[in-house]
């Protein structure tokens, strides 16, 4: 009994420390932002809010670079979710062979360095005229989150009954009726999971949006890394700040309206 308690307090001091590592830098980032000199120190030397002015003055990109991230992510996000479940349901629902190198090419943007990738698609795309600066990234973000839709419902579908579908065609229902009533919701938990993950994903994405970008389109995390290249100032630790309030806010009205829990269900 001694020994099991030791264990359990020993548990609970690995977490305590493991929360204090992930948390600690985050705080120091909150703090630094509200720094008063142009210098980022720790502890700040005085309080100001200018930095969080700075990033919507008027030659500032961030907002312009912002807004374009999550249009970049979400229209991305949309397309591999349709793309994701029906090539998830195929290569379950239908035996065939080759399916585990079908997976596995589904799920190899995971593998492939971003650096080597992007290069790719810009040779690829370097002649095509017709594609805009969005279009190219768009085309990146979409190879490159699929896997995680996708991954993630595999991991509810290779336990699905598909009787249940079955049995509601042989009542009547036609295909689409028993996808929209019976298999999407079942399976929603994993695709809203691996959605959730696909959008961070592409909105925090740098590698790729930094080789096809163009001073008419780009993403937050280009304007950030542009910035650093000629100042140094805690607007990076305000920009920071706000998104992780943003991060925050988002996970809270998902757990309301949601659950938080049935994001992790499989």
């Amino acid at each position: 009994m001694y020994e099991k308690k030791k264990i359990n307090w020993l548990f609970k001091l690995i977490t305590v420390i493991a929360f204090m590592i992930i948390l600690a830098p985050m705080i120091v980032i909150v703090i630094v932002s509200f720094n008063a000199t142009e210098i980022i120190t720790f502890p700040p030397q005085g309080l100001s809010m200018k930095w969080y002015a700075n990033i919507f003055a008027e030659n500032s990109k961030f907002v312009d670079g912002f807004l374009n991230s999550v249009k970049l992510a979400i229209v991305a996000t949309l397309f591999d979710i349709v793309i994701g479940v029906l090539a998830s349901i195929s290569v379950t629902k239908y035996s065939f062979k080759q399916k585990g190198l079908l997976i596995s090419l589904f799920t190899s943007p995971m593998f492939i360095p971003s650096i080597a990738f992007g290069f790719v698609l810009l040779q690829m795309t370097a002649s095509m005229r017709i594609l805009t600066p969005f279009l190219k990234i768009l085309i990146g973000h979409i190879i490159i989150i699929l896997p995680y839709i996708i991954r993630n419902t595999l991991g509810i579908l290779t336990s699905y009954d598909w009787t249940i579908d079955d049995a509601a065609a042989s009542l009547g229902a036609n295909p689409v009726k028993v996808f929209f009533k019976i298999t999407l919701p079942i399976i929603k938990p994993a695709v809203l999971s691996g959605a959730l993950l696909a959008f961070l994903y592409s909105f925090d994405e740098a590698v790729i949006s930094s080789l096809l970008t163009s001073a008419k389109f780009t993403t937050l995390p280009v304007q950030i890394i542009n910035y650093m290249e000629f100042r140094f100032d805690p607007t990076v630790a305000a920009i920071s700040t706000i998104l992780m309030a943003i991060s925050l806010a988002l996970m809270i009205l998902m757990d309301k309206f949601i659950g938080l829990d049935a994001l992790t269900k499989q």
